[in-house]
């Protein structure tokens, strides 16, 4: 989500539920060549100089991403408090629908299954940004 604007910026998955956060922001592990990562992975999408606001569960990539840290003042930490909240509000609105919270149903095996459920999330996503732009847009941070 976009910090200024109402703008649904980025969207990944399905992954595992194992998965962890900067495993899916990576695109891969560590432990792989950058080369052989997913590509697509938000982590290859950002400019030089741009940076993700995230919690704990993304350490790793101080060159990417913008955690809370203790030396941070005091109105910057409130700032980072704000913009996670309004993702979270996000989330909540994607789980509104339904679509998150237990098992996905559909399809013949796995692969299918992921495949329509990315399907009906980005459906969802599209409603969720109609509904930004048409006077119902995320809180200002």
């Amino acid at each position: 989500l976009a910090i200024y604007e109402a703008r649904v910026v980025s969207v990944r998955g399905p992954d595992y539920p194992s998965t962890h956060d900067i495993t899916v922001f990576r695109g891969g592990t560590t432990d792989e060549d950058i080369n052989d990562r997913d590509q697509n992975a938000l982590y290859f999408q950002l400019e030089e100089g741009d940076k993700c606001v995230a919690d704990s569960g993304y350490a790793g990539e101080p060159e990417k991403i913008v955690m809370t840290q203790d030396e941070h003042p005091k109105d910057f930490k409130e700032f980072l408090a704000r913009c996670k909240n309004r993702q979270e509000t996000f989330h909540w609105r994607l789980k509104a629908f339904n679509i998150l919270g237990g098992r996905f149903r559909h399809g013949i095996s796995v692969e299918h299954r992921m495949e329509l459920h990315r399907m009906a999330v980005d459906v969802i996503v599209g409603v969720i940004q109609y509904d930004y732009e048409n006077g119902h847009p995320p809180f200002d941070v």
